[in-house]
């Protein structure tokens, strides 16, 4: 299919979406997030695909959500919320995608963008990434689930003060917090981001689904007798 925001590439089992606005810095516009939507159900329900990469294109993965879009409208507030509750709509299921996420992350990764990045199961970046919770700076509180995933990821004091700063991180800090798994240098990022995408779905097997959705909601509910996470994911429950 053609896309006019995004670019898709499917190659061994592992899909390619590359965000593909640079001018605008990969800002996911109304018709970038629609788009994004609809390539990750059709990776979801590929069963040739094992795998999803996500980047971007132009040297930036996402600078966030695009303002612009946030102004159209005779009421910005109405329409504001309809956005984000459309955004939500398909990102908590991105969140618990069914299949390895490797997000490639070059340039800056800030607001909706980072947020998109922490959805993926492993973070790669280049020397020059930085990563920004920017809401601060336009006054608006986190959105697309920063909240819930960054804590998650880095753990509360950080996530603490990166939100209530919204001061840039780097590749170098944000490998040492243990959000980015690997430094790559841009030439090579996208390449061994399909490497790691390829091993981890090597090694998902059977229980990838089950293990992901224990992992990502471990904080929410005691793991002892709980039989909610495998019939969520479809596995047989132990007597």
């Amino acid at each position: 299919m053609t896309y006019r925001h995004i670019q898709t590439e499917e190659a061994g089992g592992v899909l390619l979406i590359a965000l593909n606005e640079p001018a605008q810095r990969n800002a996911l516009s109304l018709g970038m997030r629609a788009e994004l939507s609809e390539a990750i159900a059709q990776c979801r329900d590929d069963a040739g695909v094992r795998a999803l990469v996500l980047a971007g294109r132009g040297g930036a993965f996402c600078a966030g959500g695009d303002l612009k879009s946030l102004r159209e409208g005779a009421d910005r507030a109405i329409a504001t919320r309809h956005r984000i509750q459309g955004l939500h709509s398909w990102f908590a299921d991105f969140v618990d995608f069914p299949k390895p996420v490797v997000v490639a992350v070059d340039g800056p990764c800030a607001g909706a963008g980072f947020s998109l990045a922490m959805a993926g199961d492993v973070i790669l970046c280049t020397p020059r990434a930085w990563f920004c919770q920017v809401f601060g700076r336009i006054g608006v509180i986190p959105d697309m689930a920063s909240l819930y995933l960054l804590p998650r990821r880095i753990g509360l004091p950080v996530a603490r003060e990166l939100i209530l700063t919204a001061r840039r991180m780097g590749a170098d800090e944000a490998l040492a917090l243990g959000l980015a798994g690997e430094i790559v240098p841009g030439e090579q990022l996208e390449a061994r981001a399909r490497e790691v995408a390829v091993r981890l779905a090597e090694a998902a097997g059977e229980g990838f689904v089950a293990r992901k959705l224990a992992l990502n909601h471990a904080f929410e509910r005691a793991p002892f007798h709980d039989p909610v996470l495998p019939q969520m994911a479809g596995a047989p429950v132990d007597p």
